[in-house]
């Protein structure tokens, strides 16, 4: 990608030294913005409501990142990352353990490369490395929650967070905040970075204060999930050669229609982590062992059962999580941004790889935010629309592909939760949509294979950090606009010379 270019207001001048900029979300979002933001020479606050991460914590789900997201910690000089970047293991392919089948990922191309890895580690390791490179720019505060923000002023408002119930984590939120009396403290910024993830708080204000600014979440999976994290090692292999597999180097998944899905990987530590989604109860440890024994018999190892009941049911836990597409109708406000999830929230319909792009796609948003600033000479008058601007097409095509994805089956489809029945309409049109270019597309590629991919080929693409979002969805449409606009022009023609017989 390119720095944007934005035209400079003659004699006008914006020095990054003198400017703060205050992220909401210490995930890895929050934590690469902080990184970028430091790198051009920002002072960067960062909060965060809940405690700092660690590995396989509560907050921690599997993170797929392809080689479009992997690239910004070349970008950043963090090559000694353990989980991400040129010395940590890529991702070889995802094991449908039920089938015994391996769905191979090339990694042989640092164009294509993929990584999985815990995100709460992932988060830890990057926080670490920011306040290791930028001690006197860089601060993260943890127990600490945004509770507003004047746009006018540029103030905003934080105080200690409900996380904040231990003796040792009400000591860090009180330091950060430095008060005495755990009020409420005003923050002046430059630069608003919302990097809170699907339940935002600065989207929340931003639709509160912004005109026009909406938000949509045009559809939802009706099955909640939760992270599970350091399952014991089995008695026996629950796949041939399991025993034998590096951290990081494969993604096991057990899933089936109507049966829970369970969704592992064996983090650094040796030990499987990942999440499980679609359990009938979440409040009883005996209950969940015994369903995903019975969902699985044979497959699944009885200590992991065990072990997620206890898990999934454990207060320390917390709610289940339900994941959904989330739509704005702009990610910007005065002197703020909206990055990753706040922003654009996605499923990972299609697995952890492929379609599946949030993880990657959250931080090509920050990549471009880094690519405006300096492309607009940091302007941050100018920079949030522009901003918006840039990022808007390809998110567009982005969540197109996973909406395509995503209701593909009509057993899945079935259980999602639509937003109103505009959506629940779409669904099919965009299915006629994918039916015509795979149906165009296979045959103009059995035709001239040379010249022309079929749709699968063409999706595969985006494997490939080259390629664009949207480059994708024009060549999908490049398939089915044809054949539509033939069969319009039938039906208007037919319609035309019906009507000048009955003149006639």
């Amino acid at each position: 990608m390119d720095a944007p270019e934005v035209e400079e207001e003659e004699g006008r001048r914006w020095d990054p030294k003198t400017l703060t900029a205050v992220v909401v979300g210490a995930g890895p979002t929050g934590a690469l913005a902080a990184h970028y933001l430091a790198m051009r020479g920002y002072r960067v606050e960062v909060y965060d409501k809940g405690p700092r991460p660690s590995p396989g914590d509560a907050a921690s789900v599997p993170l797929v990142l392809t080689s479009r997201g992997a690239i910004a910690f070349e970008e950043l000089r963090l090559e000694g990352q353990r989980r991400i970047g040129p010395t940590a293991t890529p991702l070889r392919g995802v094991w449908d353990v039920v089938g015994r089948r391996l769905r191979p990922i090339d990694s042989t191309s640092a164009y294509r490369r993929a990584f999985v890895t815990d995100r709460s580690g992932l988060a830890s390791d990057v926080i670490r490395a920011a306040e290791e490179r930028y001690p006197d720019s860089v601060r993260f505060h943890f127990n600490t929650e945004l509770t507003r923000a004047e746009f006018k002023n540029r103030v905003a408002g934080v105080r200690p967070s409900a996380a904040a119930d231990s003796p040792s984590a009400a000591t860090e939120a009180a330091a950060a905040v430095t008060t005495s009396d755990e009020q409420e403290q005003e923050v002046s910024y430059d630069l608003l970075v919302g990097a809170d993830g699907l339940e935002s708080t600065v989207r929340r204000i931003l639709k509160a204060k912004v005109k026009d600014f909406g938000v949509i979440r045009p559809v939802e999976e009706e099955a909640d999930f939760k992270a599970v994290s350091r399952l014991p090692r089995p008695a026996a292999e629950p796949l041939t050669g399991f025993f034998t597999h590096r951290p990081q180097e494969y993604v096991y998944d057990w899933s089936g229609p109507g049966k829970p899905s369970v969704r592992l990987f064996i983090d650094l530590d040796g030990a499987p982590s990942g999440v499980v989604s679609g359990l009938r109860r979440w409040d009883d440890a005996a209950a969940v062992s015994e369903e995903l024994a019975a969902a699985y018999p044979g497959c699944f190892p009885p200590e992991w059962a065990a072990a997620i009941g206890e898990q999934v049911t454990s207060p320390s836990s917390g709610a289940p999580r339900r994941p959904a597409i989330l739509q704005c109708s702009q990610f910007y406000g005065p002197r703020c941004v909206l990055v990753g999830d706040a922003a654009h929230a996605v499923t990972g319909a299609s697995g952890p790889v492929g379609l599946g792009q949030g993880p990657s796609a959250a931080v090509e948003s920050i990549r471009t935010l880094a690519l405006v600033l300096r492309g607009a000479q940091d302007d941050l008058d100018k920079v949030p629309e522009v901003y918006s601007n840039v990022r808007g097409d390809a998110v567009m095509a982005m969540q197109m592909l996973e909406f395509i994805e995503l209701t593909r089956d009509p057993q899945r489809a079935a259980r999602l939760k639509f937003a109103s029945w505009w959506y629940a309409w779409s669904a099919q049109v965009t299915q006629g949509f994918r039916w015509l270019s795979e149906a165009v597309g296979g045959l103009l590629s059995a035709i001239l294979p040379k010249t022309f991919l079929s749709a699968p080929q063409v999706l595969q693409r985006l494997e490939d950090r080259r390629i664009g979002y949207s480059e994708v969805i024009k060549m999908l449409q490049g398939y089915a606009s044809p054949v539509v606009a033939v069969v319009l022009g039938g039906i208007f023609v037919g319609l035309f010379m019906a009507f000048n017989r009955v003149l006639a």
